[in-house]
């Protein structure tokens, strides 16, 4: 049945519009993975080849216009490949040039595009890789506005003659264990007793996080390309890490579920806001010693650059009120970092993800009653995560702490792999689900909307 399946789909690749381009393997899917990287200007494109990986071959293919728009990218790689533990074995074969995309679906080069960088042109990469029949793995955000979105939109529903083709964006945050936890202590509703909804008038999901662009990445200074504070081509802090906290919630509750997008997503209002870093704070997170010319339409008075980089949105996600806050600052001050809070109130308890007395991120639950037994029910729902094994509870102050074994931590930059596990596996089997494809329109309808309707506002009061 599969192969038959196999050349059902080969008939009609061949008949529709993927005529337009050849697929460099001979119009059948190989089981490795080759890659084409284009125009990787931000670091998330590297952390993709962090480590080797057995189904993806170790040539790969890199296009931009110029050396030094992927300088960042190259030190990342080169770095991988000459530390002393578990070194890699890239070989990055290089094309810059003004015509790289042209180049870069040449039949010689990968079957794989990897994305990470220009968030505006990002859509038109994606529209040409899947013109040409290349699988592409994208950093989010897919699109940053509302052209964008329609333009995915039309991409993802007329795709079907097409579905071997996927287009799929690095959602790391499902592979953090504390938010593993969390949607199985959610969804264990004998425990949990369920969400609150609207009509308890409180916001049931917060997500809210602090983010510096001046920081480290894998034990460096990261030096962050100058479109990453062109909000034109970067998009605006609505569109950018409020993917990760939109995709959460719908991988929390409606998890291989098909999201209705005009019945299950409704935006209640939506703000944004600006951040100025001096010309010191910009040196220091990129390197370059003047704002560029591209930039002067935020630089004020040639002293500071203001980045609309910080948003607020509320919405309801069937029928289940969320608050998402995104603030990017400078650099942290205090020493503490990037930092992340969320809650989850249910009818019989309220879930924490906060850092705890050591400024370490925990899991805390706090049942919202003097319930008999609680310990021993929360003990029991902890057992029962069964790909999760070794979690205990503490009793704390208010409540208790989930206790996670060291070894069920990921860090952020290893959560690349495990996406890249999923994609590969998508892949694999030819298809990306149902599920997967509404979630990433769900999403970008809500981030896009969200920066269509926001309101702009001042950073005092909120």
């Amino acid at each position: 049945m599969r192969t038959l399946s196999y050349f059902s789909l080969l008939i009609i690749l061949l008949c529709g519009v993927g005529c337009a381009g050849e697929n460099p393997s001979n119009q059948k899917k190989e089981e490795k993975a080759k890659l084409t990287v284009i125009d990787p200007q931000h670091f998330h494109a590297a952390l993709v080849q962090k480590h080797i990986h057995p189904g993806i071959d170790s040539v790969v293919h890199l296009f931009a216009d110029s050396i030094a728009t992927v300088e960042g990218y190259k030190q990342l790689i080169t770095q991988y490949n000459t530390r002393e533990s578990e070194p890699t074995q890239w070989k990055i074969v290089d094309y810059f040039g003004a015509d790289f995309l042209e180049k870069a679906f040449d039949p010689t080069a990968g079957n794989v595009v990897v994305l990470a960088g220009d968030n505006q042109r990002k859509i038109d990469y994606i529209q040409k890789s899947v013109q040409q029949n290349r699988d592409v793995f994208a950093d989010k955000p897919l699109v940053i506005d509302a052209t964008g979105y329609r333009k995915l939109e039309a991409l993802m529903e007329g795709n079907g003659e097409k579905e071997q083709v996927l287009v799929y964006d690095m959602m790391t945050e499902r592979y953090d264990v504390k938010n593993q936890i969390v949607k199985s202590l959610l969804n264990n509703k004998d425990f949990s007793g369920g969400l609150l909804t609207a009509e308890d008038d409180k916001v049931a999901i917060l997500f809210k996080s602090v983010h510096h662009f001046i920081k480290d990445v894998s034990g460096k200074p990261l030096l962050r390309p100058a479109l990453f504070f062109d909000t034109e081509k970067q998009g605006e802090g609505l569109v950018d890490v409020t993917t990760h906290y939109i995709d959460l919630v719908q991988w929390m509750l409606s998890s291989e579920t098909v999201i209705d997008v005009d019945q299950d997503v409704k935006l209640t209002s939506s703000q944004r806001w600006k951040t100025s870093l001096s010309k010191e704070q910009f040196q220091k997170s990129t390197g370059l010693s003047v704002f560029p010319s591209v930039l002067q339409k935020h630089v004020v008075d040639n002293d500071h650059i203001d980045v609309f980089s910080n948003g607020r949105m509320e919405y309801t996600f069937k029928g289940v009120p969320v608050s998402i806050d995104v603030r990017w600052h400078a650099e942290s001050l205090d020493g503490r970092g990037d930092q992340f809070y969320a809650h989850f109130l249910t009818n019989r308890l309220k879930i924490e993800i906060k850092p705890d007395e050591e400024g370490k991120t925990a899991v805390f639950i706090t049942p919202n009653d003097d319930i008999p037994n609680f310990e021993t029910q929360l003990k029991d729902a902890l057992s029962n995560i069964g790909n999760l094994t070794g979690l205990t509870a503490e009793k704390v102050s208010g409540g208790y702490k989930i206790i996670i074994p060291e070894n069920l931590y990921l860090s952020h930059e290893d959560h690349f792999a495990k996406v890249l596990d999923g994609f590969l596996q998508y892949r694999k089997d030819g298809v990306l689900p149902a599920w997967e494809k509404s979630f990433i329109l769900a999403k970008y309808y809500l981030t896009t909307k969200a920066l269509e309707e926001a309101k702009t506002i001042e950073d005092e009061g909120i």
